[in-house]
C-alpha cells in the first residue's frame, strides 16, 4: 500500500512541477513577459487545485483506488508527451493546466491511501516522496531542455511508463480494506480544520510565488536556465527531509508552533536571499526558504486527517488543493500587478511571512489550546 502511494506520489509530482523552472525559456521562446508567466501559472494550478474538493469527495467513495491513481498516471504521461509539441504560450497554457487537473485529482486520493493505516509516519513518507519527485524536476526539465530539446518531451514520457510498467499489476488489483458510504462532513468538522485551511493558503501564496520567480530573479542576475532550475531542487531536497521531521514535531509541540517556525524561516531567508549578492549563498538561503516551507506540509494533512476521520481524501482536499488554489489565486493577482517588479514582489512577499508569524501566535493560543481539551 505505501510503496504504491510513495512511488505514484514521486511520479506525479515530478510531472507536475516541471514547467516553473522553464519561465525564462517560455519568456524567451513565446515572447511574454514576467508578469504574464507568472500571473498565467499561477491561474492554471488555482483552477485545477480548486477541483480537489471535487475529487476528495468523489475518491472517499472509490474502493479500487490502486486503479484510478494508475489511470491518472497515465493521463498525465500522455499530456507531458504531447506537451513539446506547443506552437504558442496558449496552447502550452491548456496543456500545463490538464496536466495540473491530472496531478490535482491524484493528490487527495493518493493522500488518503497513504493515511488509511492512520499512521503520521506513513504521511510524512507519502510526502517526503512526493517532494523528491517535485525536487527532481526542475534539474531535470531545465538540463533535458537545454541539452536533448523541448520539443522532445515525449521521449521522456516513453521512458517513464516504461519504468511505470512493473508496478501496474499491483496497482490494478488494490482496493480499499474498508469501504463505506461516505457522507458530506458537517458544519462542525469544517469548522475544525478552517484553521489549517487558512495556514495552508497563505503558506501556498508565498511558496508559489518564490518557486515561479526565483528562476527568473536569478536569469536577470546572469545565472543560467540550469541554475536556476538546480536552486529550486536544491530547496525542494531540503523540504524533503524538513516535511518527514514536521510530523514528528507536531506530536510533541503542536501544528501551529510548526507553522511559526515555518513562516519566521520564509521570510527571514526570502529577505535574505534578496539582499545577498552571491549566488551560491543565494542558493543556501534557498535551501532554508524551502525547509521552512515544507515543515509544515505533512503536518497540516495529518492535522488536518486527524480533524476529520471519516473523510481523508475531503480533508487532503482542503489543505492540499482547496487552499492551494486559493492561494494561487491571491499569487495570480498579485503577479499580476507586480510581476515585473521582482525587487518589490520578494521582499514583499517576505514580509508578509514574517507577519503571519504573529498570526500563528494567536492560532496556537486560540485553537492549539481548544484542540487540546
Amino acid at each position: 500500500m505505501i510503496v504504491i502511494a510513495t512511488m505514484s506520489h514521486f511520479l506525479s509530482d515530478f510531472l507536475g512541477t516541471m514547467f516553473k523552472p522553464l519561465g525564462p525559456y517560455f519568456i524567451e521562446r513565446f515572447g511574454i513577459d514576467a508578469a504574464t508567466f507568472g500571473s498565467t501559472m499561477a491561474l492554471i494550478s488555482s483552477a485545477a487545485a480548486i477541483m480537489q474538493i471535487v475529487f476528495g469527495l468523489y475518491y472517499d467513495n472509490v474502493k479500487r483506488d490502486g486503479f484510478h491513481i494508475l489511470l491518472l498516471l497515465l493521463a498525465t504521461l500522455l499530456f507531458v508527451g504531447l506537451i513539446g509539441f506547443s506552437t504558442s504560450f496558449g496552447i502550452l497554457a491548456i496543456f500545463i493546466f490538464l496536466i495540473k487537473l491530472f496531478n490535482s485529482a491524484y493528490h487527495p486520493i493518493g493522500a488518503s491511501l497513504a493515511g488509511s493505516r492512520h499512521r503520521g509516519k506513513d504521511i510524512a513518507l507519502f510526502s517526503v516522496f512526493g517532494t523528491l519527485g517535485a525536487a527532481a524536476g526542475p534539474v531535470i526539465i531545465t538540463s533535458y531542455t537545454s541539452t536533448v530539446g523541448f520539443d522532445k518531451l515525449y521521449l521522456l514520457s516513453i521512458g517513464l511508463f516504461v519504468l511505470l510498467i512493473p508496478f501496474i499489476p499491483r496497482m490494478m488489483k488494490h482496493e480499499k480494506d474498508e469501504h463505506t458510504k461516505k457522507k458530506f462532513p458537517g458544519l462542525s468538522a469544517l469548522k475544525a480544520i478552517f484553521p489549517i485551511f487558512v495556514v495552508v493558503t497563505f503558506r501556498s501564496f508565498i511558496m508559489d510565488m518564490f518557486h515561479t520567480y526565483v528562476p527568473i530573479f536569478l536569469t536577470e542576475k546572469g545565472a543560467s536556465l540550469i541554475t536556476g532550475g538546480t536552486v529550486l531542487t536544491i530547496g525542494l531536497l531540503a523540504g524533503m527531509v524538513s516535511t518527514f521531521f514536521g510530523v514528528m514535531l507536531r506530536e510533541k509541540i503542536g501544528i501551529f508552533k510548526i507553522n511559526l517556525i515555518g513562516f519566521l524561516s520564509m521570510g527571514i531567508m526570502g529577505i535574505l536571499f534578496f539582499y545577498i549578492p552571491d549566488n551560491m549563498v543565494r542558493a543556501i538561503c534557498f535551501l532554508l526558504f524551502d525547509a521552512g516551507a515544507f515543515l509544515t506540509m505533512s503536518a497540516n494533512v495529518v492535522e488536518a486527517q486527524s480533524r476529520m476521520p471519516s473523510n481523508k481524501a475531503f480533508a487532503s482536499s482542503v489543505t492540499m488543493g482547496f487552499a492551494w488554489a486559493i492561494g494561487g489565486f491571491i499569487g495570480a493577482g498579485y503577479a499580476a500587478a507586480f510581476g515585473n517588479n521582482l525587487s518589490f514582489l520578494l521582499l514583499s512577499i517576505s514580509i508578509f511571512s514574517l507577519i503571519l508569524s504573529i498570526l500563528m501566535i494567536y492560532f496556537s493560543y486560540r485553537y492549539g489550546r481548544k484542540k487540546r481539551v
